[in-house]
């Protein structure tokens, strides 16, 4: 993937065109980062905040895309612009010079009105900005806190950042700017860009590969974690809530966590224009991760986060689950897990009409720790055989249901009906039973 400043505006350019404008901002955070003087950019950024309701913040990129711009007559549209776009209009408050005259010789005019233009607007204007300069330098300290970070409005006096950990969706993590830019608006944690403070994080890089299968087709997802980020979220104590539910919102919900995750539901949103394929992927990919028992037979679970769960390429039923309900609720959909307290497992629901829902919950089955099939809550496991309980449902976060999932629900009763056949199949249930399993992925057990 091209990672220029350039491939960032584009892709933020094509997330506005389709009015998802917290992903058209995060982009255009990541180009700005690269390259802080692409006054495009920050042109778009500011179409964007605008259309966000951020009116200061778009104010503040339309200032920098018009300081920037090295044309100084760039014309600024009613829609993000791309590089290439045409510069020949003037800027607002310009006309063009009519055309020369026996009365007036060549240049004459021009020269007389570009004058005008000094003496009544650009003077006034530059009057103006001095004195507001000076009055800024004045107010400043006191303004300012006494560790000169008082100013922003997310912090409190004297500097003290008041902002407690995010564990409800819709709550935010602000980008703090390099030394020099104006501080830019809070976006909700599925869209962020990795925010400065996070960045010293970024040591150890590990490239990993996560494959899935999405009908019979084969692919997988290649990004960048690092080690950093993982022994700076293993700092965090996700036991310092009561409630399970509130445990596993901590796990979805961590801030430095969430924006390390971003380029992971991006590439998943790549692989496929269909959002119900997109969460196939993703249910896929967390299932084909393998399972580790080795932490099950030590009989002392601590949690891992979705991240450290990736970065480990392996993980127990809760965490797999944590991890697929966090990319299935970037994804846009509702999610609960389901917790079964007499089975000591942990599944995923995913939002769905009632006659596809798992027990009357509202939501289909998912099982993480191996290739299932989605709404196939009929499983055996080695360690207990079925599930038999009730589930405790925990929801995650609101969102849209899984609208295609009677594709899954045709399978899998079918899929429940060649296996209560025995082990001896007739030639076409067994064809039959093949296709399924390369369809999901499924790898047949020993008979």
């Amino acid at each position: 993937m091209d990672t220029s400043a350039e491939a960032w505006k584009e892709k933020g350019n094509g997330f506005y065109k389709q009015k998802r404008y917290d992903e058209a901002l995060r982009c255009y955070l990541e180009a700005v980062e690269i390259d802080p003087l692409y006054a495009d950019a920050w042109y778009n950024m500011g179409m964007t905040c605008k259309a966000l309701g951020y009116h200061k913040e778009s104010v503040s990129c339309f200032e920098r895309a018009r300081n920037f711009n090295t044309g100084n007559n760039s014309a600024y549209s009613a829609s993000p612009r791309s590089r290439s776009s045409s510069t020949s209009e003037k800027l607002p408050g310009l006309r063009p010079a009519p055309q020369a005259t026996g009365k007036n010789k060549p240049g004459q005019y021009e020269t007389a009105r570009k004058k005008e233009y000094v003496l009544k607007r650009v003077a006034p204007f530059t009057i103006i900005l001095l004195v507001l300069f000076i009055t800024f330098a004045a107010v400043l300290p006191a303004i300012n806190g006494p560790s000169g970070t008082g100013f922003f409005p997310f912090q409190g006096p004297g500097g003290a950042d008041t902002r407690g950990p995010v564990v409800q969706p819709g709550q935010g993590i602000a980008k703090v700017p390099e030394p020099g830019y104006s501080i830019l608006p809070t976006v909700t944690p599925v869209l962020v860009a990795v925010p400065s403070q996070y960045q010293a994080m970024k040591t150890g890089a590990v490239v990993k590969s996560f494959p899935y299968v999405l009908r019979g087709e084969h692919g997988e997802i290649t990004i960048t974690l690092y080690q950093g980020v993982g022994r700076e979220i293993a700092k965090e104590d996700p036991y310092s809530y009561v409630g399970e539910k509130d445990r596993y919102q901590k796990f979805i919900y961590l801030p430095g966590q969430d924006a390390f995750l971003v380029p992971l539901v991006d590439a998943i949103r790549e692989k496929s224009t269909d959002p119900d394929d997109q969460a196939r992927i993703a249910v896929s990919l967390v299932q084909q991760i393998p399972y580790d028992q080795e932490m099950l037979d030590k009989g002392t679970l601590e949690i891992r986060y979705p991240y450290q769960t990736l970065l480990d390429n392996k993980g127990v039923c809760c965490e797999k689950s944590v991890l697929l309900a966090y990319l299935l609720l970037k994804l846009g959909y509702g999610v609960a897990l389901f917790d079964f307290e007499n089975e000591k497992h942990t599944a995923v629901g995913i939002q769905a009409a009632p006659e596809y829902a798992y027990k009357n919950t509202g939501y289909a089955f998912i099982e993480t720790t191996t290739p299932l099939i989605i709404t196939d809550g009929n499983g055996e496991y080695p360690a207990f055989g079925r599930i038999i309980s009730p589930p405790e449902v925990l929801p995650a976060g609101e969102g849209k249901p899984f609208g295609s999932v009677r594709e899954e629900w045709n399978d899998a009763r079918e899929w429940q009906r060649l296996n209560s056949l025995g082990p001896v199949l007739e030639r076409t249930d067994y064809n039959r039973w093949q296709s399924l399993c390369r369809k999901y992925g499924i790898v047949p057990g020993p008979s």
